[in-house]
């Protein structure tokens, strides 16, 4: 029996598809720092560079890795794959003007980090993250308000790309004000905002009420996933630091709930069959999303019969039906007895 003639045009863009999932990966690898004016401060800029790779992958925020690595110059050294200066703008603190920074921009080598982590038995979350839907109730001298200003989502922004979490942010508009309002963030009810999270396709819910007190800032954190509720309360002198405080905590919850170590999973193969497709734009989507997950090596194509398609996954290691159930593209549907995995595209 054929293929479906959707099939076999998508599969021509197929390798453009997994190529693309493999730079995303490549992102968390990436660490930026903060480069001095003085040539011989590089090497800090490095090892920082390093660390916030470190901290994405382990989520560990409370000590420095790079330290409890031991690593020399000419360890770091033979991380690198590439590294060059960017320039990067930002808001002052008041939101008045924009200054520009030097950045040092590294790239790391992925298996080389991963086997520092294996070794010192260290969970890694992977690339298969939620999309964090952060809804944010603030109040300062000029009242109670669901937005932020420019510097405040900036500061969201910055921290999220430092600890490698997709935030999204609503866009406040009508159908965002009719369902959410500030008391509910000041509440913690998180069920409130669950239509927004199907709305924005996130797969996470995230609720912060950030108030001034004084000198200071404090922050009630809350946040659900997979019906499983946390938070945090946090106080610091800027709202930077309590906007971090907030998101490394959620960071050391995905990696608590999702994290694995290295050695501890097998890999092998597995058919995956996936139901649903119906044409080349739903197909072409289920390839990206297989190619973007850390467990998943290689994707082939076995079988086609109407509506489903059978695929043979090389994996690196286990938790694929995690990644898959965070991923908000499949759900899982069963196990079959013979050891394939049924799923079926959402729509």
């Amino acid at each position: 029996m054929s293929m479906p003639r959707f099939v076999v045009n998508v599969l021509i863009v197929l390798v453009v598809l997994l190529a693309t999932g493999a730079a995303g990966a490549r992102d968390l690898y990436t660490g930026e720092a903060l480069l001095e004016d003085a040539p011989s401060a590089e090497l800090d800029p490095l090892a920082r560079a390093l660390e916030q790779v470190l901290t994405r992958l382990s989520g560990v925020t409370d000590a420095s890795l790079v330290e409890r690595l031991g690593l020399s110059r000419a360890d770091l050294q033979l991380l690198v794959l590439s590294q060059q200066r960017v320039r990067r703008e930002r808001l002052t603190a008041d939101g008045a003007a924009t200054v520009e920074e030097l950045r040092l921009q590294v790239d790391f080598d992925p298996d080389a980090v991963d086997a520092l982590l294996a070794e010192q038995n260290l969970p890694r979350l992977g690339r298969a993250r939620p999309s964090i839907l952060l809804w944010l109730a603030l109040e300062d001298e000029q009242g109670v308000r669901l937005e932020a200003d420019a510097v405040l989502e900036q500061s969201i922004a910055r921290q999220a790309r430092r600890l490698g979490l997709d935030v999204l942010r609503p866009l406040g508009d009508l159908q965002d004000l009719s369902e959410i309002e500030p008391i509910d963030i000041r509440g913690g009810f998180v069920e409130a905002a669950e239509p927004s999270a199907e709305r924005y396709g996130a797969g996470m819910i995230a609720m912060l009420d950030l108030r001034q007190a004084g000198p200071d800032w404090s922050g009630r954190w809350f946040w659900r996933l997979e019906g499983r509720d946390a938070g945090l309360q946090t106080r610091a002198g800027q709202p930077e630091a309590v906007v971090a405080q907030g998101l490394e905590a959620v960071l050391g919850f995905l990696v608590d709930r999702f994290g694995r170590v290295a050695g501890s999973d097998d890999g092998g193969v597995l058919r995956l069959v996936v139901e649903g497709i119906e044409d080349e734009i739903q197909y072409a989507e289920v390839l990206r999303h297989l190619g973007s997950l850390g467990q998943v090596d290689d994707v082939q194509v076995l079988a086609a019969r109407g509506r489903s398609i059978d695929f043979e996954l090389s994996l690196r290691r286990a938790g694929l039906e995690d990644a898959l159930m965070i991923g908000g593209v499949l759900d899982v549907v069963e196990r079959s007895r013979d050891g394939s995995l049924r799923v079926r595209l959402k729509q």
